[in-house]
């Protein structure tokens, strides 16, 4: 992985390696994760059609998230 762990994230977001994504981001502790972090793991958890997972990640960013137009 890159120095900057979450550059690696974004490129394997465009390579569509959304598996690597969650992987990765689950081994970080949930209390470590900021709310990019959530987001990216959301994405790629909706991605790989894990709705009820994506939902309860954003769920748990929801406040951080009402003036995001993301």
């Amino acid at each position: 992985m890159e120095k900057d762990p979450f550059a690696q994230l974004i490129i394997w977001h465009q390579e569509g390696e959304h598996k690597k994504i969650v992987d990765r981001i689950m081994e970080i502790p949930q209390s470590d994760r900021n709310y990019d972090t959530v987001n990216l793991l959301a994405r790629a958890m909706n991605n790989l059609e894990r709705y009820d997972e994506a939902l309860q990640q954003l769920l748990t960013i929801a406040k951080l998230g009402e003036n995001d137009p993301l």
